[in-house]
């Protein structure tokens, strides 16, 4: 199975590159639906297409997490993580999808900060 991530209008190409390098399908929220598209939209977009999101939007994306099915929500809350260590952080997801599977993250909030500090 192709694991799919949707990357919010705030994560870099330097960190879509490294996803997709790895052999993950990625698409940029930007790309996909301009600009202006909702949180809620992403999240029930994401839901509908089996993807999951990456964002650092921590404040909306935990709310809508409680509110909304939804494939797999990643955060991380320093901001500049995706440009300083892109590779860093691309383990940090393949450790957690290869510690969990695609099922088990469905309609879970995962702290790649954590992660992130646990294999550095």
């Amino acid at each position: 199975m192709t694991v799919q991530f949707l990357l919010d209008e705030h994560v870099g190409r330097v960190f879509e590159r490294v996803l997709r390098e790895r052999g993950y399908t990625v698409l940029q929220a930007k790309d996909q639906f301009g600009e202006r598209t909702t949180d809620e939209s992403l999240v029930r977009w994401c839901a509908s297409n089996e993807t999951m999101l990456i964002s650092n939007n921590a404040k909306d994306f935990e709310r809508l997490h409680r509110k909304l099915d939804h494939a797999g929500i990643f955060l991380y809350y320093e901001q500049e993580l995706p440009d300083t260590d892109p590779e860093g952080l691309a383990r940090a997801i393949e450790s957690i999808l290869e510690q969990y599977g695609t099922d088990e993250i469905a309609n879970q909030l995962v702290d790649l900060g954590e992660w992130y500090d646990w294999l550095h």
